[in-house]
């Protein structure tokens, strides 16, 4: 189906009147689509926001042949496809001409990390010669710190690399470690901590956490900066190419002022992988990032390309950060290399903004390493204590502990210290252990704006049971549905259905005992609505419960002495009534509103002062693009993933989509099977279930299937959708399909066209019934004696089975290919095991067979008049040794009824621990192929049974479609088409079996031989 990507449209510089400096856009296209495909609606995207028009969805003009860049590097159209970098989720692009002309500084010198203070977050690159700082924007690092003198000190790098500082007559003074710096220079050496107004640079000369492909260009100089000595240069990491080439973006308004770039204010797209030096350290996964795609290596891009858009970012490992072999990146960088290995960053508990910062460009290995059981998760940094006993340190608070925080002081810097906050917990959690979601509803564009940049963040895409495209709320429909969303939530948490009425030790003993997904909601300032307020005050007091912590910003003026703290926060409370049900507050304090109160519950009610810690919109931008193209994996090697929030089940289901099979390629597929040396698993998926694909294993359940459901519930689709799931998880020469059809509907027959299926049975041909009979009954006996009184799980190890290549029996006195060295004995209808010669080939796994058997009843118990009555009891005993001694053997059995009760005396009914009951059906009224999984230990899992034989979806084939994206709208349900199914086009069985036979033959793979 469609995948969708989010980029920034960039024009030429042109005049006013001559179209938009920048738009964002959503571009639907389907997975390998060129650039080619949609620069027409690019364009036509761009001029209608110029021209200030709403305009519709501009479908792809493949004839038009506008330019398009990434930073200085123009884009091979027919090359390039989206969804690949540099074309991924967050990107810039700019149209007709580049958006930065070329230049080539070094990143491997000094650095200024702006580490605290009210504008922190900076990572200043030092050329040679005299770089200024101050808040004036004739500064060569410009800090919105209004204690900050417009020139305060002057840092220089002198051409022996080293570096010295010298006040400019600053009103507040420059300190080195403490040290007053007077206007004479003194040396500045690593390490040190040069404290300016309320801001704290610190000097790194290590190289940045940043590692470009080999022979990549340097990050380039702003065209501020170029050929102005001493000029200091954010860096910003250049986008990766498909041919290794690199380039580099910003967003709308990123140029930093006059004399420099602040901030590293010009957004990058996806760099190269952060490598850390030396082995790999244990710890939480993190993200890898491939290079481009060699254009002679099609078969490693669709394999990139398995999950759609986003697949090119890897699933994660438990190594952090390093490629898997094969992927395209370049290794860890040798000694030798210029500025040696990359360093990892500063292992203090609390980092700081600049870290930040370069760990999600990276990215670093501390991208993303909060899991749920972390010390630290929802632990967030507010400041730096300047006095008293803890001078020095950063100020904390735990959301876990205070359940809600509240942030009250001037709009602008307030803000600030919330987009850091959010940065922090963003960059530092995964997207599966944290949602963030925004209430900012009736305020308007400018409201909008300043909340914009949360939308690059995957943390805010929609999961199950939230119609939304975004996580926004900004209108009161939005915020309704928002808040409800997060209600049923609390419903289901330990609380109950009387979750509003508990008692705040309840709501905390619920809270240490919640180890699921965090979600933090931000209000920003008065809901709008009464019932808005209540719903919100009900979740900043209960909703730890569940996992759901509010961040409450309240509009209000500092607390100065001639306004003390608790006019302040009566202030707060008044904007924001939720906000007297926050655990801790942080209230703005000073003339400038730069230092910050944060009091606890039951804590100190002066608070806990500290200088704040604040970043800027740009900044805040930054990051979030860096992080939007990143994805999870599915699996978390590293722990147990943390359970996905309930949802409603979905009337309908694709089961290719449940199995991340949308796009059906021999790639995508080989990349689900697994390795030779795995033994051969019986895994499947049953369709969507509240938290996600509902999935079963045969061997690790040991135990088999059975299905049952009335007439016209779906089972006979399930069936088949079950056959389809488990040739999706194995290769063929290692699982082995048998399909019986029972009654008179030849449903499976559908299924015959994957490769996995050795055998097709009706029951409707008494002889071909009895040979199938005698054949399975022999594959039973020949497997015991092959095994030699062990179970199959201990022997299916490659090398411990013999010449088992064991290509399941044919029909008696058939020829069966040899393809282990052995023999058949025609006698037996079995095999006759030889031993291998020298030099022959190793010895293979012992398939694992499937038996899947619909219409159970109807062999059971056929009708007056059937054709195969009289060979139905051979097929049934075969089917109960099966049922009674397949799972020791390797072989299980998943069998649907439509009469359970004429099935409930055989040992296919009584053996079978995993049952799914189907109870939708026209006379239930309820959607077909709804069910529920009975597990062996009592559990039950409601889902929505994935359909295989339906013809594929029409809107899988749509054109490309260029969309002027309006944040203000994100929040609203989706406008979503009719999907209807292509009348004369194949189904996605037809479109997996296609694919599966490819993928056989270019693995080698050599399927097991027909039974009979």
């Amino acid at each position: 189906m469609p995948n969708q990507i989010r980029l920034t449209v960039r024009g030429p510089r042109a005049g006013a009147g001559q179209g938009a400096d920048a738009c964002d856009v959503l571009v639907t296209a389907p997975p390998g689509t060129v650039l080619a495909a949609v620069t027409g609606g690019l364009s036509a995207a761009w001029a209608a926001a110029g021209a200030g028009a709403a305009a519709p969805a501009a479908p792809s003009r493949e004839g038009e042949s506008a330019a398009v860049f990434v930073g200085g590097r123009r884009l091979d159209a027919q090359r390039h496809t989206l969804g690949e970098p540099p074309l991924v989720d967050g990107a810039v692009v700019s149209l007709h001409q580049p958006f930065e002309p070329p230049a080539a500084p070094t990143p491997s010198g000094p650095r200024l990390h702006v580490v605290a203070g009210p504008d922190a977050g900076g990572v200043h690159l030092l050329h040679g010669g005299h770089v200024r700082i101050g808040r004036s924007a004739d500064a060569d690092v410009v800090l919105d710190d209004p204690d900050v003198s417009r020139l305060h000190c002057v840092v220089t790098v002198a051409e022996t690399g080293s570096v010295t500082v010298a006040d400019l007559g600053s009103t507040n003074g420059t300190t080195a470690d403490g040290v007053p710096v007077a206007e004479r220079p003194v040396a500045l050496r690593p390490g040190t901590s040069l404290r300016v107004g309320e801001s704290v640079l610190r000097l790194r000369t290590d190289p940045v956490a940043v590692a470009p492909e080999p022979g990549a260009p340097a990050p380039r100089r702003s065209p501020e900066t170029t050929g102005r000595q001493g000029a200091a240069l954010a860096f910003v990491p250049e986008q990766a190419g498909p041919d290794g080439a690199r380039g580099r973006g910003g967003p709308p308004g990123a140029a930093g002022p006059t004399g420099g770039v602040t901030h590293g204010s010009g957004l990058a797209g996806p760099p190269a992988p952060f490598l850390p030096p030396g082995p790999p350290t244990p710890g939480p996964p993190a993200p890898t990032l491939p290079g481009g795609p060699a254009a002679a290596d099609r078969a490693a891009v669709e394999r990139r390309a398995v999950r759609g858009m986003s697949a090119w970012a890897r699933r994660l490992s438990g190594r952090r950060n390093l490629p898997e072999p094969g992927d395209g990146l370049p290794g860890p960088p040798a000694a030798a290399v210029p500025g040696g290995p990359v360093p990892a960053p500063d292992p203090g508990r609390w980092p700081d903004a600049a870290e930040i910062l370069l760990t999600a460009l990276g990215p670093g290995p501390r991208l993303w390493e909060r899991h749920p059981a972390h010390r630290d998760a929802l632990t967030v940094r507010l400041g730096t204590a300047h006095h008293g006993a803890r001078a020095g340190s950063p100020v904390t608070v735990s959301l876990r502990e205070a359940g809600s925080l509240g942030l009250a002081g001037p709009r602008s810097r307030m803000l600030s210290l919330a987009r850091w906050v959010l940065a922090q917990l963003v960059t530092l959690h995964p997207p599966g252990g944290l949602e963030v979601v925004l209430l900012a509803s009736g305020r308007g564009a400018s409201r909008t704006r300043e909340w914009s940049w949360l939308g690059w963040l995957p943390h805010l895409r929609p999961a199950h049971g939230q119609d939304c495209r975004l996580l926004f709320a900004f209108d009161r429909e939005q915020a309704t549905a928002r808040t409800a969303e997060l209600a049923r939530r609390l419903e289901e948490s330990p609380l109950g259905p009387d979750w509003t009425s508990a008692e705040p030790a309840d709501v905390m003993a619920a809270a240490a005992h919640h180890t699921g997904p965090a979600t933090v909601l931000v209000v920003d300032g008065d809901p709008g609505s009464a019932a808005l307020r209540e719903s919100v005050a009900r979740l900043t007091s209960g909703g730890a419960a569940a996992g759901v912590h509010v961040l409450c910003l309240a509009e209000t003026a500092p607390a100065t002495p001639s306004s003390p703290q608790s006019e302040t926060l009566a202030a707060a409370n008044a904007v924001l009534p939720a906000f007297r049900e926050c655990g801790a507050v942080g209230l703005l304090s000073g003339a400038v509103a730069t230092a910050v109160r944060v009091v606890r519950r039951g804590g100190d009610r002066a608070g806990e002062p500290a200088t704040l810690d604040g970043v800027s919109p740009a900044w805040a931008e930054r990051v979030a693009r860096a992080l939007a193209p990143l994805r999870e994996a599915e699996a978390v090697e590293a722990g147990v993933p943390a359970p996905r929030h309930a949802a409603p089940l979905p009337d309908g289901s694709r089961l290719l989509e449940e199995l991340g099979l949308a796009r059906a390629t021999p790639a995508a597929v080989l990349a689900r099977w697994p390795e030779a040396a795995a033994p051969p698993g019986a895994g499947l998926v049953l369709g969507a279930g509240p938290r996600g694909p509902v999935d079963v294993d045969l061997a690790a359940a040991h135990s088999h299937l059975l299905i049952s459901g009335a007439a016209g519930s779906g089972k006979s689709e399930l069936i088949c959708s079950v056959a389809a799931a488990l040739a999706a998880g194995d290769r063929p020469d290692r699982l082995a399909l048998l399909l019986v059809d029972g009654g008179t509907g030849r449903t499976l027959r559908a299924a015959t066209e994957l490769p996995h299926v050795s055998t097709y049975l009706d029951a409707g041909d008494p002889v071909r019934m009895r040979a199938f009979a005698q054949a399975l009954s022999g594959e039973l006996k020949r497997r015991a004696e092959l095994l030699e009184g062990e179970s199959y799980a201990s022997r299916a190890v490659p090398g411990r089975s013999g010449n088992a290549a064991a290509d399941t029996g044919g029909p008696e006195g058939a020829a069966v290919p040899d393809l282990a060295g052995g023999g058949v004995d025609a006698d037996r209808g079995t095999l006759r095991l030889r031993p291998r010669t020298a030099g022959g080939a190793p010895d293979q796994v012992l398939p694992r067979l499937v038996v899947l058997v619909d219409d159970l009843d109807a062999l059971v118990a056929p009708a007056l008049g059937n054709p195969g009555r009289p060979a139905a009891g051979s097929v049934v005993r075969a089917l109960e040794t099966v049922a009674r001694e397949g799972v020791r053997l390797g072989v299980h059995l998943v069998s649907a009824t439509g009469r359970p009760d004429r099935t409930a005396h055989t040992a296919a009914d009584q053996g079978s621990a995993l049952r799914v009951a189907l109870g939708g059906s026209p006379d239930g009224g309820g959607p077909a192929g709804r069910g529920v999984l009975h597990r062996p230990d009592g559990s039950s899992t409601p889902f929505q049974a994935g359909r295989v034989t339906a013809r594929i979806p029409r809107t899988a084939t749509q054109r490309p479609t260029v969309l002027p994206l309006d944040w203000g709208r994100a929040g609203d349900p989706p406008t979503r088409r009719p999907v209807r199914e292509l009348g004369n086009g194949p189904t996605d069985l037809a479109l997996l079996a296609s694919a599966m036979e490819r993928a056989t033959a270019e693995s080698g793979a050599v399927p097991v031989p027909p039974l009979v």
